[in-house]
């Protein structure tokens, strides 16, 4: 398989970094606030800067359907084990291991959510524990932090960059 066939059948079988997996936000340039609406996206704006937060609605069985014009973020983006893949550090079959990995640990986290709620509702929650009757939903179900702490571990071993890591920082 050529490299281009091995990022694309890893990126195509992983989909974190558009579903909400590994970040709940992605940065727009003011040229691309107005098609990332049109597409669907929910555009927020703070501090007079555009983005747009996860999981993206364009994704579609491990496939963006606007590619062709996807935001700048998204497309210089690659994680951390494509870029090992890239740099012939893994093989295909150890990445993909990595991806399954990280794909069960986000269902794991779905499989606890209150019905209707999202990965990135159980993030918020966390995020602002304390702070509001988030604490309560948060409390509600030790099952779902225990998962989504696992999927953060897994996220951050495999797939973010060191200053990007959420619970496993670089010391």
């Amino acid at each position: 398989m050529s490299e281009l066939s091995d990022a694309s059948a890893l990126c195509t079988q992983c989909g974190l970094c558009c579903d909400g997996g590994i970040f709940d936000y992605g940065p727009l340039a003011p040229e691309e606030v107005e098609p990332a609406r049109e597409a669907g996206m929910a555009v927020v704006e703070a501090d007079g800067k555009a983005g747009f937060l996860f999981p993206c609605p364009q994704l579609d069985c491990g496939v963006c359907q606007i590619y062709a014009i996807r935001p700048q973020t998204c497309h210089g983006y690659r994680c951390e084990t494509l870029k090992a893949l890239d740099r012939g550090e893994i093989e295909l079959a150890e990445g993909l291991a990595r991806v399954k990995e990280g794909r069960d640990a986000f269902e794991q986290v779905e499989a606890h959510l209150p019905d209707g709620k999202t990965v990135m509702d159980a993030r918020r929650w966390r995020r602002e524990a304390g702070k509001s009757d988030a604490t309560a939903e948060l409390n509600a179900s030790p099952m779902l932090m225990m998962a989504l702490g696992m999927l953060d571990v897994v996220v951050d071993q495999h797939f973010r960059r060191p200053d990007q890591r959420q619970v496993m920082p670089v010391e």
